[in-house]
């Protein structure tokens, strides 16, 4: 358990706070800093169900989020739920496996809602328990919106390890897609 010192003085003081809770909008607020983000190095999106959501519900679409991982060759991790068991996935896997920068995998029973973007001069994340939806855009979601200086270094740290080691490699995890020629700029 990690124990941080907020103590005046200290390297984190509250003026410094990393993380605030986000009661709506959660995925616009990611997806629009990702969308202003200098040098990002690696973009993690864990959630069981992924929709093709149009720019009218967010601002920005599925497919305009693939256009960015292809035009910048971010290497992305992506964990969902296969098709098979999750229909609705079927449109987003079709779209993300024609991003070459993508590895996908899916795990049919995750519940997990993670997102986080690595890039200077430090990352971001969501923890939300929205899923990656049009049906997002409606319903009550809450999450928390950290960004990585101070102590939310490590936090961004470990949950970009979750998406890109510790759920790949879960037992009940498949791969449905390496990325093609990327390698991650980590």
């Amino acid at each position: 358990m990690y124990r941080i010192d907020a103590s005046p003085g200290s390297a984190y003081e509250w003026e410094d706070a990393y993380a605030r809770v986000v009661r709506e909008r959660g995925h616009m607020l990611f997806f629009e800093r990702l969308f202003g983000a200098q040098a990002v190095r690696s973009l993690v999106l864990v959630s069981p169900w992924v929709g093709v959501f149009e720019r009218e519900h967010f601002g920005y679409s599925l497919e305009d989020i693939a256009r960015l991982i292809v035009a910048c060759h971010l290497p992305t991790y992506v964990v969902m739920r296969a098709p098979e068991v999750a229909p609705t996935n079927e449109p987003a896997v079709a779209i993300l496996t024609r991003c070459p920068p993508v590895n996908l995998f899916f795990n049919n029973d995750l519940h997990a809602k993670v997102y986080v973007c690595r890039c200077d001069p430090f990352g971001f994340a969501l923890l939300s328990s929205a899923n990656l939806s049009s049906s997002a855009a409606h319903t009550v979601e809450i999450g928390v919106m950290i960004d990585g200086k101070g102590y939310g270094q490590l936090v961004i740290e470990e949950l970009e390890n979750v998406g890109k080691e510790d759920l790949p490699n879960m037992t009940g995890t498949r791969v449905a897609k390496y990325a093609e020629r990327f390698v991650d700029r980590i």
